[in-house]
Order: C-alpha cells, then structure tokens, then sequence
C-alpha cells in the first residue's frame, strides 16, 4: 500500500470512529436497561473502585480481603469488559462530570464499538477499495438488533469487538516470519477469554485457516505458543483468580457447564432447547435482508477466488462459521434470540462489504462498456446508501426497541409475529412505562413484572428513574394474587410465561380483559402492556 493511500485509510477510521461514537452515544439515553446490566454495571463500578487502591497502594490491592471485597460480585464472569466500563465511567464522571450514570457507563461499551468500526474500515477497505471498508462499517451499524446491543453494559458485544479484535492482529501479522508473533496471538486470545467464555473457540478459525492457506511448520508454533500465552494472560488480568486459584477456576467452568436451562420461543411454543436449525433461523430472521444478499455474494466471492485476496475472505468466513457453530450444537446454550452469539455480526458485515464491493465491480465494468466509467462514483453511492436504507428507516421507526426488529426476510415483526417468533426480550421495554408511574402511582404502590426482572426496576430506582416510594414485587407469576397489585408491567416476551400449552397464557387470560394504561405498539403488535389494579 502506498503511503498517501494509508495515510488516507487512518484518516477515514479516525472519523468513521468519532462518528460511530457520537452516533451511540447520542442515541444511548432512551435505551432501556436490559435485565443482565443490574449485575454487570455494580460489579464494573466495584473493580474500578480497586483500581484507586491499586495505584494508592499497591501491595495492599493484591491482598485477599482487598480482592474478595471489589471483585467478588458477579465473579461468575470474567471480568475484562466490565473492569473497562467501570474505569471508562470513572473517567467521564471525574473528568466531565457525566451526570448520566447509565450513559457514562454505557460510555465504554460506546467506545468498543466505536473501534470495532475503524477496525472494519481499515480491515476490508484496504484489499477492497475504500466503498467496500465504507460499507463493512455502515452495514454494522446498520443492523439494528446489534445497533442497540452496541450501547449495553453487557458481555456480548464487547467480546465481539475482541474476537475481531483479535483476527484484526492475526492478519496482519500471520505472514511476518518471527515466530514471537504468536505472543501477541496468546494476549490478544488471553484478553478475549477474560471478557466472556464463548471466545475460548477462537483458536478453531485461525488453526483451521492455517491448514489450508499456510501450512507452515512455524505457523504451529506460533498457535502452541498462542494457547500457552492465552492461559496465562487469561489468570494474570483476573485478580479475582488470584487467591484459592483452583477452586475459584473450577467455580467458574461448573457454573457455565451447569448453567441454569432457559428455553427459547419459537414456532409458537416453548423449546427447551430450541431445534438445532433454530440459530441459523433467527439470523435469517433478524440479519437485513440486503447486508443478507450481500453476505451471500460476499461468500460466494470469497470461495471462488479464495487466494485472490490471499485468503482473507474465507478467514472471515471460517470466523463466521465457529463464532456460530457451537450455537448449533450445544443447543442448551441458546436462548434470548440472537444475544449469545453477537460475535457472528462483524464478519456479517465484512462478508457482506466484500460481496458490495464485487457488485460495484461488475457495475464499473457495464457502464465502462456503456462508455459511461464517470457515473461509477455517484451510482456506487447511491446504491450503498439504497443497501443500507431499508433496515435504517425500520430502525428509526422501532427505535428505541430494537429487540423487536425482523427483516423483510419474514415480514418485518407483523410476519415475525405470524411465524411464531418472539416479539421481545431483555426488558428494555420497561422505561417507556415509568414516566406513567412516576406520574400517577401513590405512595407504597406495588409494581410487578416477570420474574428475572425486578432488579432492572430497582436499578431505575437507585438511578433516580422510578420514584423509590413504589415497592416493586419479587414474585413470579405463578406464586401471584393478580388482586392485590397495583401496577402490572406486562413485555411481550413469551418466554417468561411457562413452558407450553395453557401455562403460557395464565398471565394474558387474566389481564386480556383489562384495559391498559399505557403501551408500546408497532404495526399493530403489543410490545409492553401497563395496567393498572384489576377490577
């Protein structure tokens, strides 16, 4: 690459990251919390409180009450993303005075995201050309279930930004023939373990690439090398592993071996678990159906000339197939539509950039034949910016429930809602109903939601967006006197309601006659219901 054409690409990262930056952080307040930020969000604030001690006083932070007293909470996971969001969030409220707790520690989320975005550009426009890399980066962000999951103090996006993060640095130095690379390699992988279980799978798409593009005895090492870096850094950036270290690893294998079973709404019923077709279903489901066609061709592209771009293309491929499989066949792991397996998006896009970019090849070439090369630059940019438009105005019109989009592929949500999928999840429906409360509640009312979703309402109170004189119900459905509540918050998130049949429909017979207050609607389909007492 010529130095003016890098010097180009750096500039253009550097802005499409402001943008991105701005775009999510713009856009961040109305989002809901979703029913896992409770858990991560204390525990985040938690490991940046040790860091204060850590540089006031070193010796005593590695001490075991040290430990034990800022990062026990949620030590079921790692902790690498929310020890970044906790020091992101210490920064912008004693730096900026950020008076919006929730935005400021959604701010390192915003600011991953933000990378992962340069990283796209600069990953595919540099073998591409500049309006493929342009549309690996819109195309992300385009999609609007992982455009909303982009704001989340959450564990998924953010190892979705590592697992790039890390094919981002293998790529660039795959071909470098100092075996130490591989150090790097074993960071890079370390750092992603240490963010969220799922990218222990990493190493299956490089070891498979490399069997069939770079069958090099050094290129083994450097992956033997890689394991035994990843292991160590993976103990060395959790403090929490520190002390009792065998019995609190084993703690955190069984927990995730053992997980509690949560099924998946599908076809109308309760699965637990879901058919194995299910995961490549929902992606179908919720991926635009252009970035889809795109993808397809970008595949297609990517197979047929797999050395044309040294092998690139199928490196993303493969990375989209592993970020996906283990979906496919622990099947028990599926749940919350689309969630768990995030990291499969930005090989989506880069898939779907490359197929663009093969379209605007063949569009160069029929107006070079038409004598016509001049209207290549405007008829490439309207055609990416008509790409992107369907999926963009769908999202302006959900926002801010963007759990709730399905693509023209079945329909939009009307024809999602037809088939049987689920209308919503992850109670980011919940803030529309508290200004209503807020308002007209009395002191001492009681509010019940769904059962895993009481802290997401007590998190509202402690940030000053739920009255804290209201008392919100720990009690599940099934244990519950409809008659003696006062505030119902009803999401249309069939997997709460049991597991088939009639159990299902307990809750929606007894509130179907009701009239409700106040709710969330799109084209016709409920996504939140507030009643008030029943009658």
């Amino acid at each position: 690459m010529k130095p003016k054409q890098a010097i180009t690409h750096k500039i253009i990262a550097i802005f499409l990251f402001v943008g991105a930056a701005l775009l999510l952080y713009l856009t961040a307040d109305p989002i809901g919390v979703t029913w896992d930020e409770p858990a991560y969000i204390p525990a985040a604030q938690s490991y940046a409180g040790w860091f204060e001690v850590f540089f006031t006083d070193p010796i005593q932070s590695f001490d075991r009450a040290t430990i034990d007293s800022y990062w026990s909470i949620t030590h079921e996971h790692p902790p690498l993303a929310m020890a970044w969001n906790g020091l992101v969030w210490k920064i912008a409220t004693a730096v900026f005075h950020a008076s919006n707790q929730l935005t400021a520690i959604r701010l390192g989320p915003i600011l991953m995201v933000s990378a992962l975005v340069a990283m796209l550009y600069l990953l595919i426009a540099k073998h591409y050309g500049i309006p493929a890399g342009l549309f690996a980066a819109a195309g992300l962000l385009s999609m609007p279930r992982f455009f909303l999951h982009a704001h989340l103090a959450s564990l998924d996006v953010p190892v979705s930004v590592m697992w790039f993060l890390f094919i981002f640095v293998f790529w660039k130095t795959v071909d470098r023939n100092d075996w130490d690379w591989g150090l790097l390699w074993g960071v890079m992988w370390g750092l992603a373990m240490a963010t969220k279980l799922n990218a222990v799978f990493i190493p299956i798409a490089p070891l498979l690439w490399i069997l069939l593009f770079r069958r090099k005895p050094l290129q083994l090492v450097r992956l033997l090398l890689m394991g035994m870096v990843g292991a160590g850094t993976f103990f060395m950036v959790w403090p929490w592993l520190y002390h009792d270290t065998r019995a609190r690893f084993l703690e955190y294998i069984f927990f995730h071996v053992n997980h509690i079973p949560i099924g998946q709404w599908f076809d109308g019923v309760f699965y637990l678990p879901p058919p194995w077709f299910y995961v490549y279903l929902i992606l179908w489901a919720v991926v635009p159906l252009t970035l889809l066609v795109m993808f397809l061709l970008g595949v297609f592209r990517s197979v047929r000339s797999k050395n044309g771009d040294n092998g690139l293309g199928c490196l993303l491929l493969i990375n989209a197939l592993v970020a996906i499989l283990p979906f496919t066949f622990g099947k028990q792991m599926l749940y919350d539509n689309d969630r768990l397996f995030m990291p499969v998006y930005p090989f989506i896009a880069s898939l779907a950039a490359i197929g663009f970019g093969l379209l605007l090849t063949w569009i160069r070439k029929l107006l070079a034949g038409w004598k016509r090369p001049a209207l290549a630059a405007p008829v490439s940019l309207l055609l990416g910016a008509a790409l992107l438009l369907p999926q963009s105005l769908s999202a302006v019109s959900l926002y801010p429930h963007l759990l709730s989009y399905y693509s023209e592929s079945v329909g939009g949500l009307p024809g999602a809602t037809r088939l049987g999928f689920e209308t919503t999840y992850w109670c980011e429906t919940y803030v529309s109903a508290l200004p209503y409360i807020n308002e007209h509640a009395s002191p001492g009312d009681t509010i019940w939601t769904q059962d895993w979703s009481f802290e997401v309402l007590k998190y509202y109170q402690k940030i000053g967006r739920l009255r804290p004189d209201v008392v919100v119900l720990k009690v599940g459905w099934g244990n519950l006197n409809f008659f003696n509540i006062d505030w119902y918050i009803f999401e249309y998130r069939q997997t709460q309601y049991g597991k088939a049949g009639a159990e299902y429909y307990q809750p929606l017979q007894i509130l179907q006659d009701q009239i409700p207050i106040y709710e969330v609607i799109h084209q016709g389909i409920p996504l939140m219901r507030l009643y008030g007492r029943i009658k």
